[in-house]
């Protein structure tokens, strides 16, 4: 993953061909600035040892350089006109991205390649002046340095930059990251003129102003972006202002970090207080195998390994470029026409456009991959100074992020070979631990038990005095104050309100306008809303409070109730209407089991009279009284009659039946006429059962109702409050619960908040309860304060309109991290709770209003258990009637001696004709088959058999045969046509078989 010089000499020396030394040599135009002469001997050293190093090839350089001073622009232009004129076929620079700009727009007019060692800004590098960028901009620049920021969790920190594009280009892309990630937040930001005279005496201070603004904040993170030349002069009057303490993180861009030689002094060394910063650079290898042995390299050589700066290695490493491409495009460029390029004539390079796209083209593809083929650029050096200056520490690329010097993927913030600021080895958090130094107004108000104030003659003259001051808040703000070593007093709103909205002028006033104004450096306990989040911040919650209703029950009164379907209250009105759906549903299914189950009276009926011919049944009946057994199952009934009639004793279970039945489990009661079917019956056990357990729900909640109104009005929600007429309720003003109630979407708190009767203090409100027709509505924080020595006849009813309590806070104060972190402490130890319980005498009195005997409303939701067990029944009612049709389907082949599923086919058959014909159909009289003998027999008055013919039968099913028309049955037609109820025995079929008559399964032929 490392990024190297060394690969591209290798590159470009294996790329070259060896040549007779006949071509003349290229010339390479290099621009260094007068005024930076260490900076500028050290690139020119270690660009002539690039070029003199390298091995004959039909290709060489030879470097023309030309000294400009950064102050005259029109020694700039005399620089370049005499590199153009000196027929050079590409220009370097090192200058930074302000002059590069410069420098671009005048070589770019003569077609000629330029290359801009240092330049950074995304937006210099222009394909119309052949610009070629060797360093990423500032864009990734900035990126790496919020990767670093996220590294060791500084999440909040400070910029300091000049008033430059190269400053306020790394200002404006940090504020870009830092407002998409919600982890991060930038505090102060401070920039400076560029043109301050550094040649002043140190007593002169330059950039006191700016540092004064890091000086009175919390934030110890600061991101320095500028040119190098103004880093020592910034660190050594931060270092007179403790701005380099160890609690301090300095962060630099490469600006700086580049051009460590700005810190130095006479005698080369640097300051120990410059231990600790932070830094990023661009990538160029240093502190890897192959920096060092060209390091080496160019020592052997007799030259200083302080040369091998930032820009000198960028200026290697483009001349290695160069080469490339000129070696590669050989004959495909014309030099000869450089000759006749002149400033004057402005005129420009045919062949420039040519080797500027060769140029970008190789430097893509060295630039773009090392030598193991991995993608890592753009890549910044994440530099850390020690005692010999800026070391490498890792790097930063697009694709992985931050990593350390081996490519590894560490937590940063655990590492033990950084240095931070003092020489700590340990990383500092960011931000102050303490608040000393600080003297902080705190919003105030008397609120009991929140804030009391002392009423003495002393503090009545000195009100902001903290000693004046007690309650629950005073006492957290003094231990906060001991804790975070600040000063503080109380300041009281003009208007003596906790908010109030100007509508006209759309102004807060009250603590909340004053934190708005940043009047008050602190408040009071505040509601948190989302609406006073929009204006100011706040600390970590410490208290959860609710409404709360306080009363003194009025034992006397006999009000009665309103409410004259009070005995429907305790079910809503969908519970009504859902039980009413449940008695029809289940006594269809009452209903159906009768018909639809083997085992039922009418099921069985029926299908004895569809399978069970008349002279079949006689002759059954003649051998049962013979041979002393019972019948099979479901053949017990004869085929006395035509069709099931509505009211006969085998459809006592229809749908007006069944809706009786199951209509009077509802109080409990029942009827005669009972399922015989398992399945009937275990539908039937289930309804019960719910019936039973909702019927106990309800009688206990009616009697519930009936004792509350008894022995006088008390309520316990605020839909009782507005529906009573003996109570009126009130409030002390400006309070937070009724400014909610006010605010509310919620139509019954809009009742009760145009009902309220308002008072001035607490003290009122409690006065108008204990005369025993008022209700308090408030929070539980001030009725437990109020009411905690009085616990015998007040009432508390608690109800479910919350809210979090917190200190308000102007936005974006400086000490919210320090104070959020010492509450996270304080709650960690209880300390919260133990100062509320002191000042509210710990739980209400009484324990709210469960125990008042409040009634609860059931709705659909809670009895939803109670249906699932109901739905369950059913469910399971329809599985026992397929193991009733298994059973009988069972007996059927026994009795037949046929397969199981031919007789559970049969089975299904017959019921599948029964619910076409009989249920939804119109019954038809049907006859025997041909084959048969036609000759039924009838009972006439006499009770002599006498004869008629029947109409054909078609289907082979039906529910007729003989009528009993006997007015004095016989003993014998009793005998034949009295119905047996039993079964045989041995489950054996005891049917005769006469030839031409009955076969063996029973049915129709």
């Amino acid at each position: 993953m490392e990024h190297s010089v060394l690969p591209y000499f290798l590159v470009f020396l294996t790329t070259l061909q060896s040549s007779d030394g006949t071509h003349s040599p290229y010339k390479v135009g290099l621009l260094l600035n007068s005024e930076d002469r260490i900076e500028s001997d050290a690139i020119e050293r270690f660009a002539d040892f690039t070029i003199s190093n390298s091995p004959k090839s039909n290709v060489t350089l030879q470097l023309s350089t030309r000294q400009f001073s950064d102050r005259s622009n029109l020694s700039l232009l005399k620089a370049i006109c005499s590199l153009i004129e000196d027929d050079v076929v590409a220009i370097m620079s090192t200058s930074d991205s302000t002059l590069t700009a410069v420098q671009s727009d005048l070589i770019g007019q003569f077609q000629i390649p330029f290359m801009a060692a240092r330049a950074t800004n995304p937006f210099t590098q222009t394909e119309k002046n052949l610009e070629v960028r060797l360093s990423p901009s500032d864009i990734h620049q900035s990126e790496a340095i919020f990767a670093l920021l996220k590294e060791f969790r500084w999440n909040t920190f400070s910029i300091l930059s000049s008033a430059d594009t190269y400053g306020i280009r790394c200002t404006v892309q940090l504020q870009k990251l830092a407002s998409q990630d919600s982890d991060f937040t930038f505090k102060d930001i401070q920039h400076f003129s560029v043109n301050k005279n550094l040649s002043l005496p140190s007593s002169e201070k330059l950039f006191t102003k700016e540092l004064k603004v890091f000086k009175t904040s919390l934030v110890k993170v600061i991101v320095l972006s500028s040119q190098g030349r103004f880093a020592k002069r910034i660190f050594s009057e931060a270092k007179e202002m403790g701005l380099m303490g160890e609690d301090y993180v300095w962060i630099t861009t490469d600006g700086i970090t580049a051009r460590p030689d700005f810190l130095t002094y006479n005698s080369g060394s640097y300051l120990s207080y410059y231990q600790g910063i932070f830094g990023t650079a661009p990538f160029y290898g240093k502190g890897n195998s192959n920096y060092n042995e060209m390091q080496d390299a160019y020592v052997v050589s007799g030259g200083n390994s302080a040369d091998l700066t930032m820009s000198s290695v960028k200026i290697s490493f483009g001349l290695n470029v160069l080469q490339t491409s000129l070696s590669q495009l050989g004959t495909c460029i014309d030099r000869s026409t450089l000759s006749k390029i002149h400033c004057s004539k402005k005129n420009s390079w045919a062949d420039g456009r040519t080797l500027y796209n060769s140029i970008q083209e190789n430097l893509l593809a060295m630039e773009m991959r090392d030598v193991a083929g991995v993608k890592r650029y753009p890549a910044y050096d994440i530099m850390n100074f020690k005692p010999n200056g800026f070391e490498r520490a890792g790097f930063w690329t697009y694709e992985t992020g931050i990593i350390d010097s081996f490519g590894q993927d560490v937590s940063w913030i655990n590492r033990q070979d950084l240095v931070y600021s003092g020489g700590k080895v340990k990383a500092p958090l960011g931000i102050g631990s303490t608040l000393r130094g600080y003297h902080l107004r705190i919003g105030v108000l008397h609120w009991p038990p929140i804030a009391l104030f002392t009423d003495s003659p002393y503090c009545k003259k000195h009100t902001t005095l903290p000693s004046c001051w007690e309650g629950w808040n005073p006492e957290i703000i003094a231990r906060l104050a001991l804790d975070l070593n600040f000063t503080y007093e109380y300041v009281q709103p003009a208007d003596g309100l906790y908010s109030r909205l100007d509508k006209e002028k759309q102004t807060w006033g009250g603590i909340f306008g004053g934190l708005i104004d940043r009047d008050m450096d602190l408040s009071i306990a505040l509601a948190i809303t989302p609406e006073r989040s929009q204006y100011i911040d706040f600390t970590y919650p410490f208290f959860e409070d609710s409404l709360v209703m306080a009363m003194y029950p009025n034992l006397e009164s006999t009000e009665p109730s309103s409410n004259m379907f009070f005995f429907l209250e305790p079910f809503e009105l969908s519970v009504w209407g859902t039980i009413v759906i449940l008695v029809i549903v289940i006594a269809v299914l009452t209903n159906f089991f009768s018909k639809f189950s083997p085992f039922g009276s009418y099921g069985e009926k029926i299908h004895a009279m569809q399978t069970c011919p008349c002279r079949k049944c006689a002759k059954r009946r003649q051998y049962k009284k013979l041979a002393r057994c019972r019948f099979v199952d479901t053949k017990k009934y004869d085929c006395m009659v035509e069709k099931v009639e509505e009211f006969d004793d085998f459809n006592d279970l229809s749908f007006y039946n069944s809706t009786w039945l199951i209509g009077t489990g509802f109080v409990l009661q029942g009827t005669d006429v009972l399922p015989t079917s398992p399945s009937g019956r275990l539908l039937l056990f289930t309804w019960w059962l719910f019936m039973m357990i909702l019927t106990a729900m309800y009688t206990a909640n009616l009697t519930t109702n009936l004792t509350i109104e008894a022995p006088g009005t008390t309520v316990d929600s605020l839909d009782k409050l507005l529906k009573q007429s003996y109570y009126k309720w009130v409030s002390p003003k400006d309070r937070y619960m009724v400014a909610s109630m006010r605010d509310s979407d919620i139509k019954e708190h809009q009742e009760v908040y145009e009902g309220f009767d308002f008072v001035n203090t607490t003290e009122e409100a409690v006065e108008k309860v204990k005369g025993g027709q008022h209700v308090w509505i408030g929070s539980r924080g001030d009725m437990g304060y109020a009411f905690k020595d009085d616990c015998t006849k007040y009432i508390a009813i608690t109800n479910n309109l919350q809210n979090i309590w917190a200190l308000g806070m102007p936005s974006n104060a400086p000490y919210a991290e320090v104070i959020n972190r010492q509450f996270i402490t304080y709650r960690e130890e209880g300390f919260f709770t133990m100062v509320f319980d002191k000042w509210n005498g710990g739980q209400l009195c009484p324990v709210a209003s469960e125990s008042i005997g409040s009634d609860t409303t059931f709705t659909p939701i809670m009895l939803v258990g109670l249906f699932i067990i109901l739905m369950g029944g059913v469910l399971w009612a329809f599985v026992t009637s397929l193991f009733e049709f298994l059973t009988v389907a069972y007996f059927d082949s026994k009795e037949n001696g046929q397969s199981l599923y031919r007789c559970l086919c049969s089975r299904i058959s017959l019921k599948k004709h029964e619910i076409t014909n009989e249920w939804f159909g119109e019954s038809r009289k049907q006859t025997l088959s041909p084959g048969y003998d036609d000759k039924a027999v009838r009972f006439e008055a006499n009770g002599k058999l006498s004869s008629h013919r029947t109409k054909k039968n078609t289907s082979g099913l039906g529910n007729y045969v003989l009528k009993e028309r006997a007015a004095n049955t016989t003993s014998m037609s009793r005998s034949m046509f009295q119905a047996s109820n039993n079964t045989c025995t041995d489950r054996s079929s005891y049917v005769l078989q006469e030839k031409g008559d009955i076969r063996k399964n029973g049915g129709w032929k």
